[in-house]
């Protein structure tokens, strides 16, 4: 007689619930945008009621910052190891490559939509100024590597070079709403920018 599987407690099968809803709502805001996935589609996607989605967040603004977070977790388990695998002076094409994909990554999407909706819903600013700033903090502990010399940069200038990093995938984002091209020579130019070192021609 096989043995039956332990029953989940109810904060697992929680977890488990908006998981689901995370990555339902990261297949509807890449297909549709975030303003064109509605609520019900996502939580249909999961396989749930509209009920389960509230009972996990309390909004789709909610519900993005959520699934930034946990992209952000996300690249830096599985993204970012393959670029920086590659050798030093390598790196900062496969990360234009990234970035320059036709279609752009979910996660330059969601900065994006970060900001859009700082625009729209004031009552939210501090949770959302609190998720940028957390994405600014990943991108700034991305810039610190062991071989390199922006750790002995002051904490001021990574953050400064961070916000830069953040200002060329987001100008890159805009230019492609214009029909520009951003191909993974100009974003390699970009990051390079940022990456040279004071003096440095």
């Amino acid at each position: 007689m096989s043995e039956r599987a332990p029953r989940r407690t109810r904060a697992e099968q929680r977890e488990l619930t908006r998981a689901a809803l995370l990555d339902a709502a990261a297949a509807a805001f890449a297909e549709h945008g975030v303003d064109g996935a509605s609520i019900d589609d996502i939580a249909a996607r999961a396989g749930f009621s509209r009920g389960a989605f509230y009972s996990n967040f309390d909004d789709k603004t909610d519900l993005l910052i959520a699934l930034c977070d946990a992209r952000l977790a996300a690249f830096a388990a599985t993204e970012l190891p393959a670029i920086l695998a590659a050798p030093p002076e390598q790196q900062l094409a496969v990360a234009a490559r990234w970035l320059a994909a036709e279609e752009p990554p979910l996660e330059v999407l969601l900065v994006v939509e970060l900001a859009r909706q700082l625009a729209r819903h004031p009552e939210q600013v501090d949770a959302l100024t609190a998720a940028i700033d957390r994405v600014v903090t990943a991108v700034e502990g991305l810039l610190v590597t062991p071989e390199g010399d922006l750790p002995a940069l002051l904490p001021t200038e990574r953050r400064a070079r961070a916000t830069a990093v953040l200002a060329a995938i987001l100008g890159a984002d805009l230019l492609r709403h214009l029909g520009l091209a951003v191909d993974e020579r100009a974003m390699q130019l970009l990051l390079r920018g940022v990456a040279r070192e004071e003096g440095e021609r």
